[in-house]
């Protein structure tokens, strides 16, 4: 009994650091498709800035669209970049201590041609 009571935090918190690594993951990965989804409307409406900026911030499933920043460019004439920073926020109390700050800044970016 003594070695659960010595062991059972520590693998509390390692419990903890693997949903955090999972939570981020996954809102790694919705950053990446509000960049693309963004980008492929971008592509069949280019003019629409605001609307880019709406159809990339609703794909945001599960994630709270205050802490997501959307940015249009264009760097050539004929494509559209979108580019998605989300500030994700980390629970767990080791991680907060080795990142020096409770929040990770990801980032995605896509581009996508129009055709002609």
């Amino acid at each position: 009994m003594i070695e659960l009571a010595i062991i059972l935090p520590v693998l509390m918190l390692m419990l903890l650091a693997i949903l955090d690594l999972g939570r981020a993951v996954y809102a790694y990965s919705v950053v990446a498709n509000c960049a693309r989804e963004g980008a492929r409307y971008g592509v069949i409406s280019p003019d629409d800035d605001s609307a880019i900026v709406t159809v990339a911030q609703n794909a945001a499933v599960g994630l709270d669209p205050a802490e997501m920043t959307v940015t249009v460019a264009r760097p050539g004439g004929d494509s559209i970049q979108v580019d998605v920073q989300y500030h994700f926020t980390v629970v767990t109390p080791l991680l907060t201590q080795v990142l020096g700050r409770g929040t990770l800044t990801l980032h995605s970016r896509a581009t996508m041609y129009r055709g002609y």
